[in-house]
């Protein structure tokens, strides 16, 4: 789905139409907002039964929880492992779908101290930096779907643990990774962004659209300087900071190695034109074998899913700012299962 947005909505900025939300909410952008400050600063952990549908369906890493208890409970262990938790909410892009349905891609960076234990052993008290991002769509004031990725080894890294050796305690994948057969995604039927023809990439979305139809898909990389000004700054997962195509390059190039015939698959785009610049919201997939040497060695064979959002400022027709986030960690327990 490729969606465009003109309008700037902010934390208690213009009223937007949102029928079925609560008139405390005036955009979808203050709704974001606001529902995360409630549950996660003011830990009112009552407002998620307000916000989220019974059923609601959560997408992290390969793995897919069902249902507002899980939502609940994941809070929970989450507030106990990070109780001074602070989260900071850098961009909310947003679009309308039909029938007053719609869709957020909502970055935040998140501090805290890890004075709880964790699934990966007890607390450690060190102070930790990691980026999510969430796409949610959303209707009459509740969140039915989610896709939820967080830098959860750049997280491992910096309490301390070896991220390998907590893939192979993990035991989410020992049957395999598990294939979404009941349920459509969205509950709309989805536009293929692959059949996009005569891209402009001029624009902001069909640039991005090009950058993985024509780079990403192709490993092209040679090509980054058609679409990253010479000093964009990529901001990647574990901390990694990138300028310039050069170095993209390089990161992208050591990506691939580990998927060489793996497909990337560009599941959705939303853009908001904010005046002479647009922000734009990109999810996407690999899937494919694990089959060679690169950002997860040693080779392993298996089949990976490895989901991921990035979000982009775009200026003038090139990317000028990026943020890359995918689950490494994720990936590493599908390898180790």
């Amino acid at each position: 789905m490729i969606f465009t947005e003109t309008i700037d909505y902010q934390l208690d900025g213009l009223k937007q139409d949102l029928p079925g939300f609560d008139d405390k909410y005036v955009n979808i952008v203050d709704y974001i907002l606001k529902i995360t400050e409630e549950i996660w600063e003011q830990r009112a952990i009552w407002v998620i039964y307000e916000t989220y549908t019974d059923d609601v369906v959560i997408y992290s890493g390969a793995t897919t929880i069902r249902g507002v208890e899980s939502v609940i409970t994941g809070t929970l262990k989450t507030l106990a492992s990070f109780p001074d938790r602070k989260m900071g909410g850098e961009a909310v892009i947003w679009s309308k779908i039909k029938d007053n349905h719609f869709y957020s891609s909502h970055r935040i960076a998140s501090t805290a101290t890890n004075l709880g234990a964790t699934a990966f052993g007890a607390a450690t008290g060190k102070k930790v930096f990691f980026r999510t991002i969430a796409d949610c769509v959303v209707a009459e004031n509740k969140i039915y779907e989610e896709w939820l990725v967080r830098d959860n080894l750049g997280l491992i890294q910096q309490l301390g643990f070896d991220p390998v050796e907590m893939a192979k305690r993990d035991t989410r994948y020992k049957n395999g990774i598990s294939k979404i057969t009941d349920y459509v995604s969205e509950k709309f039927e989805a536009v293929s962004i692959a059949s996009t023809t005569h891209l402009d990439i001029t624009q902001p979305n069909d640039l991005i659209i090009s950058l993985f139809e024509n780079i990403w898909k192709t490993q092209d990389f040679e090509e980054l300087d058609k679409y990253y000004y010479v000093l964009a700054h990529v901001h990647a997962i574990c901390g990694k900071q990138l300028v310039g195509p050069r170095q993209v390059k390089t990161y992208l190039d050591h990506l691939w190695a580990s998927f060489p015939e793996a497909n990337i698959q560009l599941e959705r785009v939303s853009c908001n034109e904010k005046g002479d610049e647009a922000e734009v919201a990109a999810r996407w997939k690999i899937t494919g074998k694990h089959t060679g040497n690169g950002f997860f060695s040693p080779a392993s064979g298996k089949e990976i899913d490895m989901m991921g959002i990035s979000h982009y400022i775009v200026k003038n027709g090139k990317i000028v700012e990026e943020w890359m986030i995918f689950d490494g960690f994720d990936v590493l327990c599908q390898i180790y299962a």
